[in-house]
């Protein structure tokens, strides 16, 4: 509302209310030191939502932020693997083979297909290798490259949600749950710097939507399939979202009664 230049209030203006988020709590920001993520505004988490550098530590949250890794960063790994007969080349078949691990480690790859339209592993690689139409055209470790080398764009940070943190909440719930099984029969993708499998699928989140109150009793809302309301039937489907993801009856009976007493008597704002 200043002007840089000489200070003076451009914008006239009767009450100025200034709203800024929070800070890391201390109890993180002492972790961080410890771990050595003193320089991040938040713990780095790896795709099982384990604390980097601490396999037995878990964040979720708004704490926290999953690091996805890289294809180019291991793309020489994945190479190694897929090249089951060490021939030094790639077919198709061979990526074919272990495409599924590949995305279910790397999602950016899926992620990227889908946004350029890819039908096939054969669309990827065409821009490694011209002809892809037989399974026995060989690429070299060059033309891989070349082929995955803009899929890493497609990386995106979650949102600081609640619905993020629900989500890994129960991510986590279920590993903990079937850590003995997984031990035993790991259900993860194979890895690909080490040896055998994964204990589990990495953490996957489904955005199931979100709402964006406009005031009036009217709101915006976004569902899955790009499905897009405003108006008072967006509110109403808000109201019902909202007392469902209530952890318990009472919650559910004092929210839905704080909204009633607000529909009869108006919203109080003496306090302020």
């Amino acid at each position: 509302m200043q002007n840089p230049a000489t200070g003076d209030i451009t914008v006239p203006y009767g009450m100025a209310v200034w709203s800024t988020g929070i800070g890391t709590r201390p109890f993180v920001v002492d972790f961080m030191k410890q771990i050595g993520q003193a320089n991040r505004r938040v713990l780095a988490t790896d795709e099982w939502l384990r604390v980097r550098e601490c396999d037995d530590v878990y964040a979720v949250g708004d704490c926290a932020t999953i690091n996805q890794r890289r294809v180019m960063e291991d793309i020489s790994e994945i190479f190694r693997v897929a090249d089951k007969d060490k021939s030094g080349t790639l077919t198709v078949k061979e990526i074919q083979d272990i495409l599924e691990d590949i995305y279910v480690r790397y999602p950016q790859v899926k992620l990227y297909m889908k946004s350029k339209q890819l039908n096939g592993i054969a669309d990827l690689i065409r821009t490694g290798k011209g002809d892809t139409e037989k399974e026995s055209v060989e690429l070299s470790i060059e033309e891989f490259k070349k082929a995955l080398s803009l899929v890493d764009s497609q990386v995106k940070n979650l949102p600081a949600t609640a619905q993020v943190a629900a989500q890994q909440g129960q991510y986590l719930a279920t590993c903990f749950n079937k850590m003995q099984t997984a031990e035993e029969n790991p259900e993860g993708p194979i890895r690909i710097r080490g040896e055998g499998r994964h204990r589990f699928n990495p953490f996957r989140y489904r955005h199931l939507g979100q709402f964006a109150p406009l005031g009036g009793e009217q709101t915006a809302a976004q569902l899955p399939g790009d499905w897009v309301s405003i108006g008072h039937s967006s509110q109403w489907l808000w109201y019902s979202v909202y007392a469902t993801k209530q952890i318990s009856w009472r919650t559910r009976a004092l929210v839905i009664s704080d909204w009633g007493r607000r529909f009869i008597f108006g919203r109080d704002s003496s306090g302020i």
